[in-house]
């Protein structure tokens, strides 16, 4: 019985693991890299994907405004050739299946999550292959700026791609998923919730819930044993009347006997 309890416990759990699986862009994309840099330095990020013999596609670094909405900050134009926004900087080589973002001269407001992927312009979306939490600190006074070297191929970390809507620099206008509920904001947004914690309340929220089905399952299977246990007691204190039947039977045959022998 403790061995059927225990692989019930086990359903809920693997049922998280499933849902972590099948949907990778609500589970495993939204862990996000963290960097940290300081004010005056540059930040160099590199991401791959697989390459494709194929139209080419447009390749982005995007400023995240909502859980699954960002604004564009630079886009390429076309392979090999490097185009430039302000302080970024993005190059693409689709034969060699990854492209390079570079940011300059970076500020405490250049602090923010940011997501690179190929960009669909028809349907305005953006496919993230990383999802970078950029934290830019005030510079010492005795250091110098300086350059961060770009990160090495070996430790680049591609994630489960997923789609998000995106908007162009000049236009800032929140969309929901669905097309519904249209307002305007800027491209900060100092007032929005971090995903991070969006993330740990929606984990907090699921692991609640298979709590409760795991003790669920143990009551039933608990009331269900229980339910067994009554039934073969009654089953059995039902067979006694018969036994004192049969005793009775056999106490009044072996008195008639004796009478007999008396007589």
């Amino acid at each position: 019985m403790a061995w059927r309890y225990s692989q019930l416990l086990l359903v809920p759990v693997q049922l998280v693991f499933l849902a972590s699986v099948c949907c990778p862009g609500v589970w495993g994309s939204t862990v996000s890299e963290e960097l940290h840099r300081m004010v005056g330095q540059s930040l160099s990020v590199q991401c791959q994907y697989k390459p494709k013999e194929e139209s080419y596609v447009l390749k982005t670094w995007c400023r995240q405004t909502a859980p699954s909405k960002c604004t564009r900050v630079v886009t390429t134009s076309e392979p090999r050739k490097a185009a430039r926004e302000l302080q970024h900087t993005i190059w693409d080589d689709p034969e060699a299946g990854f492209f390079n973002i570079t940011m300059t001269q970076l500020t405490e407001d250049d602090s923010a999550f940011y997501w690179c992927g190929p960009y669909y312009p028809s349907l305005r979306e953006v496919t993230v292959l990383r999802n970078i939490s950029l934290v830019v600190s005030p510079a010492p006074s005795t250091l110098p700026s300086q350059t961060i070297a770009p990160l090495p191929e070996s430790t680049a970390t591609i994630f489960m791609p997923f789609p998000v809507l995106t908007t162009s620099p000049e236009e800032t206008t929140d969309s929901s998923i669905n097309g519904t509920g249209h307002r305007n904001q800027s491209s900060s947004s100092p007032g929005w919730t971090s995903p991070g914690l969006l993330v740990s309340v929606q984990y907090g929220l699921l692991l609640l819930k298979a709590l409760m089905l795991s003790v669920f399952c143990v009551l039933l299977c608990w009331r269900s044993g229980q339910g067994r246990e009554y039934m073969a007691e009654t089953m059995e204190l039902s067979k006694l009347p018969h036994i004192s039947k049969s005793l009775d039977t056999v106490s009044h045959i072996s008195g008639y006997e004796k009478k007999a022998n008396w007589y």
